[in-house]
């Protein structure tokens, strides 16, 4: 999963790097009828329940309902989803579940999960694992469910950016967002995950420590790159000409002085970078976007495998890499905290659910759950 700040990852003045209305009525769903649904199956779910807790889950039911509305409403053709017996059994489920809670970020993650279930609701792993997630909300401890989150993000998100100090800065700007509370110490956190199906517990292993696990994934910004007027530079410069590529796709390292690279976070991004050719027709500034062509990724390959591979320089790149990540205090944070996990887990497709659904919440520029298709 890919995030990153919307800007391009340029490579000169000519030419640059880069990765690449509201319906109301549908099938005659509209906003008035989905709510005289969401009683009816309500009036279902409150069965549940004695006439003396009545007026505390109709208030915790309506914040879930005011929390759902708006945001399918959003999505072309959601009202629709009212009429479907299974979204309406999962709709109930939901507001047993919203009854039963008291904590407010509850109804905007049975609302969020509840939408998700329309838009990746087609795949039946995907509708087991959003049942589940919307049938424990209620029993996830906050500190496991924010520490889940995190790992979560973690594993899956990386940044767009082909700068690293820009693709830093927003991995910092997402775990700010998303370590809203102290995370938990201890192993307490993994049981209590554990118990509800939300990780499986790996004894015999741990997590790498950051700094091997982010220089290694984000190896285009831990690179130390080419010296400048080395022969390699020269070979590279070389490379870029013979296929048509301008010099100045290699640019200044950011940490290292003395190199340059290319401005892509790892080499497997090579193959889906897009080249933008600016020129002038009749007085006009045209942009021309084309996908690199076989023998530019060739090119761009071999001058990443130009990058210097002595083991002080790479431990010196690295170093710098890991000050710089240290120096935003949410990495840093992260940095701490992580390493201090005793053993390693994966998490499950509940998990994963119960995870992304929260970062969303927290970060509504979050990408759609990657789920199974």
């Amino acid at each position: 999963m890919m995030i990153g700040d919307k800007q391009a990852q340029k490579a000169g003045d000519n030419s640059q790097l880069m990765q690449a209305g509201t319906i109301n009525i549908y099938n005659g769903i509209d906003e008035k009828r989905a709510r005289e649904i969401c009683a009816e199956t309500y009036a279902v779910a409150r069965r549940d329940f004695t006439a003396e807790a009545y007026a505390c889950t109709n208030e915790r039911v309506q914040q879930l309902e005011d929390s759902l509305l708006p945001k399918m409403q959003q999505i072309e053709g959601a009202l629709s989803a009212f009429a479907d017996p299974s979204f309406q059994l999962l709709l109930a489920s939901a507001q047993r579940t919203a009854a039963a809670t008291e904590r407010d970020t509850d109804y905007d993650m049975l609302s969020e999960l509840l939408v998700c279930r329309i838009t990746k609701g087609q795949v039946r792993k995907n509708r087991a694992g959003i049942s589940r997630a919307v049938e424990i909300i209620d029993k996830i401890d906050d500190d496991a469910l924010c520490a889940l989150t995190v790992v979560h993000a973690v594993n899956k998100v990386m940044p767009l950016s082909g700068s690293c100090k820009s693709g830093l800065k927003v991995l910092a700007d997402l775990f700010e967002k998303l370590i809203y509370m102290e995370l938990p110490l201890g192993t307490d956190w993994i049981d209590h995950l554990d118990i509800l199906d939300t990780v499986r517990i790996n004894f015999a292993n741990s997590f790498k420590k950051i700094a091997d696990f982010y220089p290694a994934r984000l190896s285009g910004y831990s690179a130390a790159g080419i010296r400048i007027d080395s022969e390699n530079h020269k070979n590279a410069l070389s490379i870029l000409s013979e296929a048509g590529l301008y010099s100045s796709f290699l640019v200044p390292n950011e940490l290292l002085d003395g190199y340059v690279k290319l401005p892509i976070a790892r080499k497997e991004e090579i193959k889906n970078l897009t080249i933008t050719q600016n020129f002038v027709v009749n007085g006009n500034l045209i942009h021309q976007e084309n996908r690199v062509n076989e023998k530019e990724i060739e090119a761009l390959e071999a001058v990443w495998n130009l990058y210097n591979t002595d083991a002080e320089v790479k431990k010196v790149a690295v170093s710098a890499f890991m000050d710089e990540w240290d120096s935003y205090p949410s990495l840093k944070k992260l940095h701490i905290w992580w390493d201090s996990l005793p053993f390693a887990f994966d998490i499950t497709h509940v998990g994963t659910v119960l995870a992304h659904t929260n970062a969303r919440r927290c970060d509504k520029t979050m990408p759609e759950l990657p789920l199974s298709t």
